[in-house]
C-alpha cells in the first residue's frame, strides 16, 4: 500500500473516473481538487436505509494529482472518550498496545474544567474556560457561548489540511442556536473550519420526526452530515461511529493533503436507553432518593467485567469529611446498596469501553490498510475525568479531585518513542498547540495551551507551571445549597459564573470556593485528598504562596498561562 507521500508522486496516472469535493469552512461540500469523494454516505449498519452505503462521486474529475506536491506533515487522529477515568485504561487492550506499548502515555493529563462543554471548547479553542466563556453544560452557557470563528479546525484548514469531527461536540449542539445567531437552532450548522463535519445532535424542543435521536441515544443517534440530517436508528453509536471513522479515512487517504480527524465518542457517558441489569432507584441513608445512571452497551458484552469487577474504585469510601467543603460535608456514607449500584456502575463502563477500544483497533486498522499509519500521529483522551464512590460522590464530575480532573492522555506517531512514559503536564488547552506544532503551523496567540509535541518526542522538559482548575456554578443545583449565594471567587471581579479556582503542581492542590471556604492537599503524602491542610498552621506559608500562583492565574491570557512557578513549587 502507497503512502501519502508515494501516491502524491504517481497521482496523475488514472485520473479521470474519479471525483472529488471538499467544504468550504461552514458549507456544504464544494468542487475542489483535494479530496476524492467526500460525501454524506455511510456503509450501511443496523437499521439504516437499504443502500446507505453507496458513495456516489463528485462529478467534476479531478484534475492532474501530479501538480499537487508532496505533502510530508503528518495526520493527526484524535480519538476523545466522554467521562472516562485515568484509570480506566486498564479496560482497553488495543489502546495499550498501540498508543501505550507503542507511543507515550502521559501519566499527569488533566481537564482544567472538569465538565462536558466547557473541557470540549478548551480542546479545540486551546484557552482556559473564563477565555473562550463556556461556563456548563447548560443553555446560553455551552454550545452557542462558543465562537468558532477561531478554532483548532480553522487554523489547520488553513495551512491545508482536511479536517473531519465525527461524533458528539459541544453540549447543545443541534438544540441551541450558534453563536452568530444565524439559526434559531444549529440542527443544519456547520462550524467553520471543517471539511467533513458528521456532529451528533441533540434534539431541540418540539423537534419530532423520525430523525429525532438524540446524541445520548445509543442506538437512535442522528447526525448531521455536512448540513443533512441523517438517523442511525437501532446502531450502537459506538460501533456506528467506528464506521463513520473507516470511512473518512478511507476517503481523504486519497488527497495529497494531510488530514486531521476529531472522533468523539459517548461512551462511557451515561445513556438511553435503560437496560434489564441497571441499577435500581435507592433510598441513602439521609433519605433522599437517588439512582445512578449507567451507558448503553451491547448485549455481546454484558457480562464481560463481572469476574474482573468486583467493587467501585471509590467503594472505601471517605469516612470522615469533616474538614471538606459544605457540598462534600451534607454527603452521607453510601450504604451496601449504594456500592454494589456502583460496582455495577463501574462493569458497565467498562464494557462500554471496550467496545470504545474495538473503534481503536479498527482506526488503526483502516489507517494501515490506507497506507496513511506511519504517516499519522495517533492521540486518545477524554473531556474529564469521573467520580465512582470517591468523597462520597456515587457519580458525577467537576469537582477539582483527582478522580475528576485527571484524564488519559496517549500519543503515538512518527518521531514519537514507544513505551515510554512523560510526568510533565498534559493540559486540555495542550492539544490544540501541540496539534498545530505537528502540523507545521505556528499556534494562534490567544491559545493558553503549550505544545507537548517536543516533550514526547524527546522526553520531560520538567513540571514548571501551575494547572489552573476552574468551574461554574451552573451546575451547582446539583449539591445542597450553602450557608450563603453562590457567588464569584472573588467578589466584584469579572466574572459572576465561577463556583471554584484552584491552582494545581506537582505536589499541591489548592482551591478556593464561592463559599469562601478553601482545601489544600499535599499529594505526595495524601494522594487520595483524604486530608484538608488548608487551616494548619504549618501550612500557612504554602498556602499563601498558592494563593499568589492563583492570582496570577485566575485571569491569565496565551503565554502568562506558562509563566513559570516559584521555584520551590516546581518539580524538575
Amino acid at each position: 500500500m502507497l503512502t501519502r507521500r508515494g501516491r502524491a508522486v504517481v497521482a496523475g496516472v488514472a485520473l479521470t473516473a474519479l471525483g472529488t469535493a471538499v467544504a468550504s469552512p461552514g458549507h456544504a461540500l464544494e468542487p475542489d481538487a483535494s479530496v476524492e469523494t467526500v460525501t454524506s454516505a455511510t456503509p450501511a449498519g443496523p437499521g439504516s436505509p437499504a443502500g446507505a452505503g453507496t458513495a456516489e462521486p463528485a462529478a467534476t474529475p479531478l484534475p492532474g494529482l501530479a501538480e499537487v506536491p508532496s505533502d510530508p506533515r503528518p495526520n493527526v487522529v484524535v480519538v476523545m472518550a466522554d467521562d472516562m477515568r485515568d484509570d480506566e485504561v486498564r479496560w482497553m487492550p488495543n489502546l495499550q498496545r498501540l498508543l501505550g506499548e507503542g507511543g507515550v502515555r502521559f501519566e499527569n493529563s488533566f481537564s482544567p474544567h472538569p465538565i462536558c462543554c466547557p473541557a470540549r471548547a478548551s480542546f479545540v479553542s486551546g484557552q482556559y474556560t473564563h477565555n473562550h466563556g463556556v461556563w456548563s453544560n447548560g443553555r446560553n452557557f455551552g454550545f452557542g457561548a462558543y465562537d468558532d470563528r477561531h478554532s483548532l479546525a480553522t487554523e489547520l484548514s488553513e495551512v491545508g489540511y482536511n479536517t473531519a469531527f465525527l461524533g458528539k461536540y459541544l453540549n447543545g449542539y443541534g438544540a441551541e442556536p450558534p453563536h452568530d445567531g444565524s439559526a434559531e437552532d444549529s440542527l443544519t450548522y456547520v462550524p467553520p473550519g471543517w471539511t467533513d463535519w458528521r456532529g451528533a445532535v441533540g434534539s431541540p424542543p418540539g423537534w419530532d420526526s423520525e430523525e429525532a435521536g438524540g446524541t445520548y441515544r445509543y442506538r437512535d443517534t442522528t447526525l448531521n452530515v455536512n448540513g443533512t440530517l441523517r438517523g442511525n436508528q437501532g446502531w450502537y453509536q459506538t460501533e456506528m461511529l467506528g464506521t463513520e471513522t473507516e470511512d473518512v479515512i478511507g476517503q481523504f487517504a486519497r488527497s495529497p493533503r494531510p488530514f486531521f480527524l476529531w472522533a468523539s465518542y459517548v461512551a462511557p457517558h451515561i445513556g438511553l436507553p435503560d437496560e434489564a441489569d441497571d441499577p435500581t432507584t435507592l433510598r441513602r441513608s439521609d433519605g433522599v432518593e437517588s439512582r445512578i445512571k449507567t451507558p448503553a452497551r451491547p448485549p455481546r458484552v454484558w457480562g464481560l467485567f463481572d469476574d474482573l469487577i468486583t467493587e467501585a474504585p471509590g467503594a472505601a469510601g471517605e469516612a470522615d469529611v469533616s474538614d471538606k467543603p459544605y457540598f462534600i460535608r451534607s454527603l452521607p456514607e453510601a450504604t451496601a446498596e449504594e456500592r454494589e449500584a456502583m460496582a455495577t456502575l463501574t462493569r458497565q463502563r467498562a464494557e462500554s469501553l471496550y467496545v470504545l477500544d474495538e473503534q481503536i483497533g479498527r482506526t488503526a486498522d483502516a489507517l494501515e490498510a490506507a497506507g496513511e499509519l506511519d504517516d499519522t500521529i495517533f492521540m486518545f483522551t477524554s473531556d474529564n475525568g469521573f467520580f465512582i464512590g470517591e468523597h462520597r460522590m456515587r457519580s458525577g464530575k467537576l469537582l477539582p479531585y483527582e478522580p475528576s480532573l485527571r484524564v488519559p492522555t496517549l500519543m503515538s506517531g512518527p518521531g514519537i518513542p514507544a513505551g515510554q512514559t512523560r510526568r510533565d503536564p498534559f493540559l486540555t488547552i495542550d492539544f490544540a498547540p501541540t496539534i498545530l506544532d505537528a502540523a507545521g503551523a505556528r499556534p494562534d496567540p490567544a491559545m493558553d495551551g503549550v505544545s507537548q509535541l517536543e516533550v514526547a518526542r524527546t522526553g520531560d522538559r520538567g513540571w514548571t507551571r501551575g494547572v489552573l482548575t476552574e468551574s461554574g456554578p451552573l451546575n451547582a443545583h446539583k449539591y445542597p445549597r450553602g450557608p450563603g449565594p453562590l457567588l464569584d471567587v472573588r467578589p466584584g471581579g469579572p466574572s459572576p459564573l465561577r463556583f471554584s479556582q484552584g491552582v494545581r503542581t506537582d505536589r499541591y492542590l489548592y482551591v478556593e470556593y464561592a463559599s469562601r471556604e478553601q482545601e489544600l492537599y499535599d499529594l505526595r503524602r495524601d494522594p487520595g485528598q483524604l486530608e484538608n491542610l488548608a487551616d494548619a498552621p504549618a501550612m500557612a506559608p504554602v498556602v499563601r504562596e498558592l494563593a499568589r500562583e492563583l492570582d496570577r492565574l485566575r485571569m491569565c491570557r496565551s503565554d502568562g498561562c506558562a509563566t513559570p512557578l516559584p521555584a520551590d513549587l516546581q518539580a524538575r
